[in-house]
């Protein structure tokens, strides 16, 4: 099938100018989730506070007493309990809305709210999100480890052609995880279209054409950018007015003043910004994983009833 790393890269802005109630829908979740998340995080401030000071107090010193440190732990313990649930949450959520844009592009026919479900598409999803994630932390130790090699070599043989390895071996590296994210970037649609777990299935349909595909992540990335700078317009001010200066910051106590304005819900300007920067992340989301359902609608022929104007 005819595949358009150009006309993929817009999939996201066609799908919601289809159902705008996606973004809607879209925009809805992510703002529970952040005000529950700056709800979590202001609970959490006080014994961030604590846990700051008594580091701060234990530095240098060799043998802490051992009240001081239950006492540490105890307000590590606070601050675990929470912000903890925040991680499986947001896990929860990201693959909600990946699920949901792959079905929007796939099957636009689909039901829900913004196509948004909770089930074992999302199930999937996660899985297949945690194996590709931990698969690319493992990669990416080796290459640290490989270039850590080289450059130590390098050092000790104090020669121009160790050093000219070193640098060919991190390139190399790079290279080898650039062209394995390309080649299993469509793991998510794959998974949703065929409703089974489709980690390695990517290969046989990204074959012969990482190119494109490449200049269609490029692409993306570029539209993200574009999207998070002229949002900032918009949420910067927001961001000011609630109380956070970011120039501010890293200037001892008073970072935690900042922190605690910031997470204010009290504070108007606060909701405001969260529900503004939830629409920003709603139409972002859309941008960011469009493209790859896209690509793999036209590559395959999959969800032909999908309109592509």
């Amino acid at each position: 099938m005819s595949f358009s790393a150009t006309e993929a890269t817009f999939e996201g802005f066609r799908l919601v100018r289809r159902n705008p109630l996606a973004l809607v829908a879209w925009a809805l979740l992510y703002a529970v989730v952040s005000v529950a998340s700056l709800f979590a995080v202001s609970r959490a401030m006080g014994p961030l506070a604590r846990v700051t000071e008594m580091a701060e107090a234990m530095e240098g010193v060799t043998s802490p007493p051992q009240a001081d440190v239950a006492a540490l732990l105890q307000a590590l313990g606070e601050v675990f309990l929470n912000m903890g649930w925040l991680f499986p949450l947001s896990i929860v959520v990201g693959a909600m809305l990946a699920a949901a844009v792959a079905r929007g592009v796939l099957t636009p026919k689909a039901g829900g709210f913004g196509y948004l479900k909770l089930g074992m598409d999302e199930v999937r999803v996660i899985v297949v999100s945690l194996v590709l994630s931990l698969l690319s932390m493992v990669l990416l130790l080796v290459l640290i480890f490989a270039v850590g090699i080289a450059v130590g070599i390098a050092q000790a043989s104090g020669g121009g052609i160790a050093v000219l390895a070193a640098v060919v071996v991190g390139l190399a590296g790079a290279a080898l995880l650039i062209w394995l994210a390309v080649r299993l970037c469509l793991a998510v649609p794959i998974t949703v279209a065929e409703k089974r777990i489709a980690i390695f299935d990517s290969f046989a349909v990204t074959k012969g054409r990482f190119w494109p595909l490449l200049g269609m992540i490029i692409l993306t990335a570029v539209m993200v950018i574009i999207i998070g700078v002229l949002s900032s317009i918009i949420t910067m001010p927001l961001g000011m007015m609630s109380g956070l200066e970011p120039w501010s910051l890293g200037s001892g106590a008073s970072d935690m003043a900042a922190m605690q304005a910031r997470f204010d819900l009290s504070n108007p300007w606060v909701i405001a910004s969260a529900f503004v920067e939830a629409v920003v992340y709603a139409l972002t989301v859309g941008v960011l994983y469009a493209p790859f359902a896209a690509a793999y609608r036209d590559i395959t022929g999959s969800g032909a009833e999908a309109p592509t104007v």
